[in-house]
């Protein structure tokens, strides 16, 4: 039986977050044939969860030959454990996916100095300079930049891949036949076209918010270095921070105002030990002698020039001006969706042709 039905298998049954993976890691090694001949014995074991040892018990590696079909007519990468493509360092982290679901160029999960950026989905104008500083510099160093396709620092930090011609990882923090945010959908054609998104969940898979949580130990385990550009001090970034803690990675914290409550995460940070930076120099610093990364050497990727603005970009191009304006504004103005209209404003700030600033207020750059 293809060996992919087996870890298709044991995915099913371990189900997202990968709990119990690490156990039957040490006890079967990475054979998931060897791990479906012992199914019965694993609850005995401590190994699984009484939930996940019915779904292993009750499925079988034959009866997910659809699924392998519906990824492979998809153009979706199936990476299993023991595919020599799967990321090597996700491999260091106690819940490692027993299957990775990708679009894009695969190659990229096995660059050597991926960092992660993250931060709030509502960043303020200060936030958004700073993760474009930072990631801009990453991205001219050649440095794949890892980050989770959501609002805000998220997606700063792959725009700037995509503005530097650099590698980017978007982890997916629902099905991989899914964007979220759906506006989004411009950028992640972008991403997929620079680098991959990945996701631990399989299409047809509904989506949770818990999903998300268990998605950043994934965007942790991939970052040698995590830069938090700005967050509070009880939010989904600083869950990810406490995965890289564990993880042992290196975490990098933008310091901010003492009066913003968007800055009380990284100041805490900082105040505990996360190193403080103020451009991306303070990043590769960390790196460069052992990686020996240069703007000359950095991974080649094939140039990819912007296709022509599409009909919303070129409307909300002729309603934007020198004063910032917010979206509900601009989407009136245009006679646009939203969705549609944040889509657009995406084309045009890749174009160099608008900025955005804190509030999701964009202004025409001329």
């Amino acid at each position: 039986m293809d060996e992919q039905l087996y870890w298709l298998w044991l995915s099913a049954g371990l189900g997202a977050g990968a709990h119990g993976m690490q156990a039957l890691l040490a006890a079967y090694g990475a054979d998931a044939e060897a791990i479906y001949a012992g199914r019965m014995d694993l609850l005995r074991q401590g190994m699984v969860t009484p939930s996940q040892q019915r779904i292993l018990a009750t499925t079988t590696p034959d009866s997910l030959k659809a699924r392998l079909l519906q990824h492979e007519e998809k153009g979706v990468t199936m990476l299993c454990y023991t595919d020599a493509r799967y990321p090597s360092i996700l491999k260091q982290i106690d819940t490692p996916p027993p299957v990775l679901y990708a679009t894009g160029d695969v190659r990229y999960l096995q660059t050597e100095v991926p960092v992660g950026m993250i931060g709030t989905r509502r960043p303020s104008a200060y936030g958004i300079e700073a993760a474009k500083l930072v990631a801009d510099g990453l991205a001219t160093a050649g440095v794949t930049l890892v980050s989770g396709l959501a609002d805000g620092l998220d997606s700063e930090a792959h725009k700037a891949a995509v503005r530097g011609n650099a590698p980017t990882i978007a982890v997916l923090g629902t099905a991989i036949d899914v964007t979220f945010p759906a506006r989004n959908t411009t950028l992640r054609g972008l991403v997929e076209q620079h680098g991959v998104c990945i996701s631990e969940l399989p299409i047809g898979t509904a989506g949770q918010g818990a999903y998300f949580l268990l998605r950043n130990r994934l965007i942790a385990g991939l970052s040698r270095g995590l830069c938090v550009i700005e967050a509070r001090k009880r939010s989904g970034t600083m869950s990810t921070v406490r995965f890289a803690l564990d993880y042992g990675r290196d975490v990098f914290a933008v310091p901010g105002s003492i009066f913003s409550p968007l800055s009380e995460g990284t100041n805490s940070l900082i105040a505990d030990g996360a190193r403080p930076i103020a451009s991306a120099a303070d990043v590769l610093a960390e790196y460069l002698p052992a990686a020996e990364i240069t703007p000359q050497d950095a991974p080649v990727v094939a140039q990819q020039e912007l296709l022509p603005l599409s009909d919303a970009a070129q409307k909300l191009s002729k309603v934007l001006s020198a004063q910032p304006q917010p979206i509900a504004e601009l989407c009136a103005k245009a006679q646009l969706p939203f969705a549609a209209a944040m889509a657009a404003l995406t084309e045009l700030e890749l174009a160099g042709l608008c900025t955005q600033q804190a509030g999701r207020q964009f202004l025409k750059n001329f």
